[in-house]
């Protein structure tokens, strides 16, 4: 697996057991070892890992700048047994079935910002969708985190008999100038590849 930089200084990454997506020129790989390997290259032959982040530019540096803004792309894969998500695979979840997987989700989340001195702002339902011809589930909302600027997060869960991917983005909504259209053209750039 190689990456390809394009023109304007966007990397495709290649993510094995996922597939491939675009990394653009304001963000990088998070530090550690990804951030030696892109120290050392020009481009990533490929990752293998089961969650990858991209963040604002220069942060692994420790750049004070970086922190002027917030951004996050998370992709990760989740593996089950054969057939354990054939059912979501085939997106034949009726009403009650999203509500359910709505609900838990939900729960997890509330749960885990009132431990960790956060508040969720708004909740987005999960709804089925459909992702650079990816049929997904969505869900997303609104946190505050302490004194930190409201942030925006967005989940996109993708199936197979096997796994789950969920692809997460997350930016200060103070900041939704700036990283809403460069999540916009990384959404774009999804590939999966079929299992």
């Amino acid at each position: 697996m190689v990456a390809a930089r394009s023109q304007d200084g966007w990397t495709t990454i290649k993510i094995e057991g996922f597939g491939g997506i675009d990394l653009p020129p304001n963000m990088e790989v998070q530090g550690g070892a990804y951030r030696e390997m892109s120290d050392k290259i020009k481009e990533i032959n490929g990752i293998s890992a089961s969650k990858v982040i991209f963040q604002q530019k220069n942060l692994n540096s420790g750049s004070q700048s970086s922190l002027n803004t917030y951004a996050r792309v998370f992709i990760r894969t989740e593996f089950g047994t054969a057939g354990e998500f054939q059912k979501l695979s085939n997106f034949s979840l009726n009403p009650s079935e999203l509500k359910e997987m709505n609900d838990e989700y939900k729960t997890e989340i509330y749960n885990s910002a009132a431990s960790g001195n956060a508040s969720v702002l708004e909740w987005y339902p999960a709804t089925l969708s459909s992702l650079n011809g990816y049929k997904s589930v969505t869900l997303g909302y609104k946190r505050k985190l302490g004194a930190n600027p409201p942030v925006m997060v967005r989940f996109y869960f993708f199936h197979n008999s096997n796994r789950i991917h969920v692809l997460t983005f997350e930016y200060r909504i103070a900041d939704e100038i700036t990283w809403q259209p460069t999540f916009e053209k990384i959404k774009k750039s999804l590939t999966i590849n079929s299992q």
